[in-house]
Formats: structure tokens, C-alpha cells, sequence
């Protein structure tokens, strides 16, 4: 690991001296590590899909910028009717970007389409407390929930809303690849892993957005994303390596910006699968035998904090109690001992990683290699590029154990649980019947206390029975030019609304 860094230390400073050239005045150029994977608004779950879509579509609600709150969008007002109704009141006047009325059938429809089994959404436990959609006028929707529930649907974790008529005429495959939404933006193009152009909506509800056209260029390759905003051929590019950060935060035409995330990175065991990592002894030595604060230290530069259960402080159901493994050589190697593996032997493991997803997502899967051959462990470290990595994830095809984030802009333990740690979820390697009772409990559970205490419990079985490599809450790192004026969000959230050109 050390040779590595070392090299890419080097890297950015042997980075040639950037010759800018003048950017288009009216067009924002976004640069993420990967393409947007589908347009679709209503089948994947990953922040730099919603990125995308999030120019193109509106949501009912949406977080401020400080995560505090919950924003009207195409919902104007909800309450709370009955204890298993919730009303919401829609935005009249608004229309899709063919001219099609923004109404309440919807809203109807997109919360259907997302529960559809045969659809497969990745969004489900977005609206899965949802029993059934009642329309009593176009602009008014209720969500009736299988039982009273705290937290209203749909918008804490809100959904993109489609057109209905559209949908029905085209059909779900065209929709992956075209566009028709009520969002700031209209699609012009979109050549895969090249570039995606938008234009300014000038019949947006909300006004025609300040940046007439935006482009979004992926760039896998963290230098090159770095000598492409360096050039003027970008102006914000995100998961921005440490060792460049003192570069960009100096240069003539460039500023660092960055946010305390709400992503947590971990490493999975697919305990769904044979092999030694279905034996907790072998989960809990790999997390003893691993070193994250050095981790965080080498290849991030300290920009992320270390935790010991999979949702991070200031979220609801947060449990301070819930220590970390700390980094313990000797107890890894007496728990890999009792569990048949003494010094390690004979224990054979595959670790897969995405790269260009995370920042770091390569060199930390490497260091965690590194740390457990340490161990005693043979680690065969593999990465992929994202779009086909995500797909096997979704299949729970890598096994024994692989490389996931998992970004929650609800500030409440459930939707990392209720996606990542319960039995049913799209993307859950991990089965345990007591921490999938203790979930549904909590999700359904309206006195706030009472809800924590269940959080607690299903948290201590998780950290005790190590379902993953347990790593930290990034801090997220990003780059723009000085022409650009915007700043990040601890949800990842881009919006173009939200920037000024100088």
C-alpha cells in the first residue's frame, strides 16, 4: 500500500502544468467516476443515477441543504389523517416535459410501479410501508400504510415521479433510455460512458434554472478527473484523492469543497453463500485483524471517520455504545485458530471492489488485502468496472465478500437496515430472523423511544454477528473551478439549481 501511495503522491505532482482554455459561458460540465447507469427513474438506487435524474425529475420532497429538513417540491403540504393515513396536497399548474398535467395518478402510479414484483425496483423499501394509493381528486394523493408508521412515505427517502400516460405507451425499456419529466432540465443527448447533455427547462414550475445547458462526463481515472478540471475541460468533479487536494485548493482556476457525508463504505459477507465466512468466528477475526484508522489515514488522509455499526452519529437509532473492532492481531489470529484456521491457514479469500465508484474504492480494498495477508489470510483482491459490479450485487452473485456504500438521506437507521441488513432486501447478503422481526418492529413503531430501544437491539446483533467489515462515514471531497459557484451536500445530492456561474 505504501508503494502505491507513494507513486500517486508523485502522480499528482508530475500532474503537467494546466493550460486552461475558455469554457462555454452558459454549460456546467459534471464530472463523476462512472456513467449514469439508467435513466429510468424508478429502478436504480445509486447517487450517481439520481445525479442524473434528479435534473430531469422531481421528487414530492426533498432535503434542504443542511439534511435538517424535509423541502416541499411536487408536494406543496402533508399530514398525518388517520394513524395509517397520510394526505398529501400536490403543486397544481405543473406539466411533464411533452406537456402531459402533473396529477395525482401519477403519484399513484410511480408508488405502484416501484411495488410491482415483476418490475424489480431497487427502491422498494422506499414505499414498501405503503398498502395501497388513493387518488380523491388530481391533486390530492393518500398513502394508506400497512400499520401507523413515524416516518411518511415516499418522501424521507423520496421517489422520482413519472408520467403515467407516457409510461403506459412507451413501456419500461424505453423509458431506460429516454426522458419525460417535470424536472429543471430536458435531455439532448446521451452518449454512454461519453457524455449526457441537458438544456434548461424554460417551462420548469420553479423558474428556468440559472445554467442554461449542463453536461455530465464520466472519468473513471481519478488524475485524469483532476487535469480535466485543471484544463477547463470540467468545472466540478467529485470523490476528489487526498494527495490532490493541496494542488486544486491552490490552482490559479480551481477550489477544493467538501461535506461530511452520509455514505458509509463496508465490506460484505455474503453469508448467503458457502464458505468459511458464514462462520461468525471467521467475521469477527477479519474485522479484529484489519486496521481502518490507518486505512483512513493512507489512502484518504484522514478524511473519514471509523465506526463500529453501519449508520453513523447524528442519525436516529445511532448507538454510541457500539465500539468499533479495534485493530487486535492477537485475538484475530486466537478467533481464526478456534474457528479451524490457525495462523490463517487453509483460509482462502475473495474480496471484489468497484473502481471509480468511491473515492479510494481500489487502494482501501488493497490495503484491507494487504492487512489481512498480514493475518495469516490469502485475500485475492479483484475489482470491476461499476455498472456490471452493481449488477452482480443485485443478483448477491460476489461472494465471499465485496466492497459496497451505502448513502441514507433519511437520518433514521431504517433505510440502511431495512436495505442492506434484513433478509428480503434487494441487496442483503445477510440473514438473521431476529434482526428482521426487531426492523419491521421499529418501522412501524411511533413512540420514539420505544423505536430507538428496537434499533438497539437489532444494532448489537449486527455488530456482534459482523455481517460485514465494519469501515467508516466518508467525508466527500469535490473540486470545482472558481467560475462555478455551489457547494456540496452531506446527501451527494448535485442539483444544478443550486449553482451560479461567476
Amino acid at each position: 500500500m505504501r508503494t502505491y501511495l507513494v507513486a500517486a503522491a508523485l502522480l499528482a505532482l508530475a500532474l503537467p502544468a494546466a493550460t486552461a482554455r475558455a469554457a462555454d459561458p452558459g454549460t456546467v460540465t459534471i464530472t463523476q467516476g462512472v456513467d449514469v447507469s439508467t435513466l429510468d427513474p424508478l429502478k436504480a438506487s445509486v447517487t450517481t443515477d439520481t445525479n442524473v435524474q434528479s435534473q430531469l425529475y422531481d421528487t414530492l420532497a426533498r432535503r434542504s441543504a443542511d439534511g435538517a429538513s424535509l423541502v416541499p417540491q411536487l408536494a406543496t403540504s402533508w399530514k398525518r389523517i388517520t394513524p395509517t393515513e397520510w394526505e398529501f396536497k400536490l403543486r397544481r399548474g405543473v406539466t411533464f416535459a411533452n406537456g402531459d398535467p402533473f396529477t395525482s395518478a401519477d403519484v399513484k402510479f410511480t408508488v405502484e410501479k416501484i411495488l410491482d414484483p415483476a418490475y424489480k425496483s431497487q427502491q422498494v423499501p422506499r414505499v414498501d410501508t405503503v398498502a395501497r394509493v388513493e387518488t380523491p381528486d388530481p391533486y390530492t394523493v393518500r398513502f394508506v400504510t400497512k400499520r401507523p408508521t413515524p416516518l411518511p412515505p415516499a418522501i424521507t427517502r423520496p421517489v422520482f415521479i413519472a408520467d403515467a400516460k407516457w409510461w403506459q405507451e412507451h413501456g419500461d425499456a424505453y423509458v431506460a433510455d429516454h426522458v419525460n419529466g417535470t424536472g429543471p432540465y430536458v435531455l439532448k443527448s446521451w452518449r454512454r460512458d461519453d457524455a449526457l447533455e441537458l438544456d434548461a427547462n424554460a417551462r420548469y414550475w420553479g423558474g428556468a434554472p440559472a445554467i442554461a445547458h449542463v453536461t455530465f462526463k464520466p472519468i473513471p481515472e481519478a488524475g485524469t478527473r483532476v487535469s480535466a478540471l485543471r484544463t477547463g475541460a470540467t468545472d466540478l468533479i467529485t470523490n476528489v484523492p487526498f494527495q490532490y487536494a493541496t494542488l486544486l485548493a491552490g490552482g490559479a482556476s480551481t477550489r477544493m469543497a467538501s461535506a461530511r457525508s452520509v455514505r458509509v463504505l463496508f465490506i460484505a459477507f455474503n453469508t448467503l453463500q458457502p464458505g468459511p465466512q458464514q462462520n461468525v468466528l471467521v467475521r469477527q477475526a477479519l474485522n479484529y485483524a484489519i486496521d481502518v484508522p490507518a486505512i483512513v489515514k493512507a489512502v484518504l488522509g484522514g478524511r473519514a471517520y471509523e465506526l463500529g455499526e453501519p449508520v453513523p452519529p447524528n442519525f436516529f437509532g445511532y448507538d454510541p455504545a457500539l465500539a468499533p473492532y479495534r485493530h487486535d492481531p492477537v485475538k484475530a489470529k486466537a478467533l481464526l485458530a478456534k474457528a479451524g484456521y490457525p495462523d490463517g491457514k487453509g483460509l482462502n479469500l475473495t474480496l471484489y471492489a468497484p473502481q471509480g465508484r468511491y473515492n479510494g474504492d481500489k487502494e482501501i480494498a488493497l490495503a484491507i488485502g494487504g492487512q489481512l495477508q498480514a493475518a495469516g489470510v490469502h485475500v485475492d483482491v479483484r475489482t470491476q468496472e461499476w455498472v456490471s459490479y452493481y449488477s452482480q450485487t443485485l443478483r448477491r452473485a460476489l461472494s465471499p465478500m465485496y466492497m459496497l456504500g451505502w448513502g441514507n438521506i433519511t437520518y433514521d437507521a431504517d433505510n440502511t437496515l431495512a436495505s442492506q441488513l434484513v433478509s428480503d432486501a434487494t441487496t442483503s447478503t445477510y440473514a438473521n430472523k431476529t434482526v428482521d422481526t426487531l426492523v419491521d418492529q421499529a418501522r412501524y413503531e411511533l413512540d420514539p423511544g420505544k423505536r430507538k430501544a428496537l434499533y438497539a437491539k437489532a444494532l448489537r446483533i449486527v455488530h456482534d454477528d459482523a455481517p460485514w467489515l465494519f469501515l467508516f462515514q466518508y467525508e466527500d471531497l469535490y473540486a470545482t473551478s472558481k467560475r462555478l459557484q455551489w457547494q456540496p451536500r452531506p446527501d451527494e445530492a448535485i442539483y444544478c439549481t443550486e449553482m451560479r456561474l461567476r
